[in-house]
Parts: structure tokens; sequence; C-alpha cells
């Protein structure tokens, strides 16, 4: 058994979480997936079937990132789409990394030909969720979506001006992108005035939905915020997410399918008019973060590399890709 599965069997057992979970004595665990900052097993016995998720860090830099993704989790159960948790701990006691215990959902990463009804359907659950006074509590909450964009990546991209490993053109470019982004931030005024909040999940890619084949799911909360919903749909739309784990390009046709089932419970809201203004401030969030990705995986002390990763970043970093992706603002 290699050396992480045996210590979490031995988690499991001297944590007594067999009664917690209602599994077996023989019960097994074994590797699943893994993301930029977390490992996923399977724990599983005859009877029952559960994810058992290890966090590594955290993407929006807070100490307690395991309990965050729990709490937001608990909290959307009652949408139905949101796999249903049964433990945590952040403790990092008995194993270095937090633990987070959820249900396995058996099903398929979403098929952009297919699915879109499906993910219409699971983001109008999702953000016809009424969000609560006490929400606010403990999720964060993001009112200057261009501001904070910008806050963000000026934070992403403190590394790359003096990094060797980045090279001219692509310095002058995201110079370029940043003083387009601040010229025309003011337009977040729009947001303001016309506030809409949902819980949004914030990483909306292919492989972030379990397609059931009775029900389908969003699963990864590990940075989710109040704010407007155009945070998820522009991102779940744009050809940064389409391409980056199923190398898919969204028709006009598709596009118009999608946004036609998502108003249908969502009919007096303008989400077009929301994903359009906040599109190049979407596109600035993933290219900025795909710059500090870059360096970051040039570091060997890194925790996790994922290789099909690391090429896309390579691939949206080039200056042609970039150019043709912001042409109707940048120039």
């Amino acid at each position: 058994m290699p050396k992480l599965e045996g210590e979490i069997y031995k988690y499991i057992k001297d944590g007594n979480l067999k009664g917690i979970l209602d599994i077996g004595k023989n019960f097994k665990v074994h590797f699943l997936a893994q993301g930029e900052y977390n490992k996923n097993y399977v724990l599983e016995d005859s009877n029952k079937k559960y994810v058992f998720r290890l966090n590594t860090g955290s993407q929006i830099g807070i100490s307690n990132q395991i309990e965050y993704e729990y709490r937001a989790l608990k909290r959307l159960e009652e949408s139905g789409y949101t796999p249903k948790v049964h433990y945590v701990d952040g403790g990092k006691k008995n194993l270095e990394y937090g633990v987070l215990i959820m249900d396995y959902l058996e099903g398929k990463p979403l098929n952009y030909r297919k699915d879109l009804s499906t993910a219409a359907e699971i983001f109008s659950g999702i953000h016809s969720l009424e969000v609560r006074r006490d929400d606010f509590d403990y999720l964060i909450t993001e009112n200057y979506i261009f501001s904070d964009r910008l806050k963000e990546a000026e934070d992403l991209l403190k590394k790359i001006w003096t990094s060797p490993l980045v090279d001219k053109k692509t310095k002058v470019f995201f110079e370029k992108y940043l003083s387009w982004c601040k010229g025309n931030a003011f337009m977040e005024k729009y947001f303001i005035e016309n506030p809409w909040k949902a819980i949004n999940n914030t990483e909306v890619n292919s492989h972030n939905f379990i397609i059931g084949p009775e029900k389908s799911y969003l699963i990864d909360w590990e940075k989710p915020v109040i704010s407007d919903p155009c945070q998820d749909i522009t991102q779940f739309l744009a050809p940064t997410t389409t391409l980056w784990k199923a190398d898919t390009l969204l028709t006009e046709n598709e596009i118009e399918y999608f946004y036609s089932a998502y108003e249908e419970k969502n009919p007096d809201k303008d989400i077009r008019e929301r994903v359009r203004m906040y599109t190049p401030y979407l596109y600035l969030r993933a290219l900025s973060w795909c710059a500090y990705a870059y360096i970051e995986y040039q570091d060997p002390e890194k925790a996790i590399k994922n290789q099909d990763t690391y090429k896309k970043i390579c691939k949206y970093l080039e200056i042609d890709f970039m150019k043709k992706l912001l042409k109707e603002w940048v120039g």
C-alpha cells in the first residue's frame, strides 16, 4: 500500500471514523485524482463510497481552507446540486493536510456538446438560492468585481516583472492589458447600482461537473464567493475554460442555447449584459493565474505538478493566443 494511502487508512481507524461514516472494518482506500491544491482518494466498503479529500494549499490565501470548503458545501446542500459532506478536520495533527470527507458521486465530466442544458439547470439551482445574512459572516464577498480582479491580477503578476523566466513580449502585453482594465474599471458601477448576489463556485470547468444517470452536480468548492453570478457564467462560457480540459470552443448557437435554458429560472435578470461587461476581467484572472502558475511550476518544491495543466498554461501564455482572445478590448 502506498505511504499516503496507509496514513489515511490509519487515520480513519485511529479516529474511529468507521462509526461516523457507517463503513465496515474491511474498507479500502485508493487514489482518485488530484488538483493543484488537493489530493482525492476513494474510501469504500461493500455498501458505502466516499471521497477522502486532502487539502495541500489555498488559492485564496486563507489558513482555514478545508473548513471554508466544508461550510460552503453544507450551505449548498439544500440546492441538491452539490455533494453531501460528512466530516472535516483542519487541525493537521494526525495528517499533514486538511481533511474533508464527502459522498462519492457517480457520473462523468460535462460534455459541452451534450450537457449545456444540464449545466444551465445546475447554475440556475445554485444561483437562485437566496443569500442569507449569516452567509456573509464566513463566505468571501465581492462587491467590486472589476476592482477585485485587478487587485488579484496585480498580486498574481508580482513575480513576472523581474523574473528571467518570462520574456519581454509577455511582460509588455500584461502591462498593456492591466492598463486597459484599470482605465475601464469605472464600468463596475453598473454592478453596484444593479446588484445581484449569489454563491459562485468560481472554478466551473467541465471536470468540476459530475453528470450522472439520474442526477448531476457541481463539485470542487475550494474558493466560493458571494458575488454577481456573471462570475460563474462568464467563466463557464469562456474559451479559457472550455479549452482547459475538453479542448472545446462553443459556437454562438450553443451559447444562445445555454442562455435560454439558464434564463428559464431567471427570466428577469440581465445575465447576458453582465457577462459581456465582465468578460475581459475574467480573462485577466485566467491569464494572470497562468503567468503566476508558470513561475510556480519551475519551483522543484511545488507539492503538486500536473503536466497537462502545465502544457495548457504554456499555450494560454502564447502571445498570439492572448491577442486573439482579447482583440475586442486590448487590440
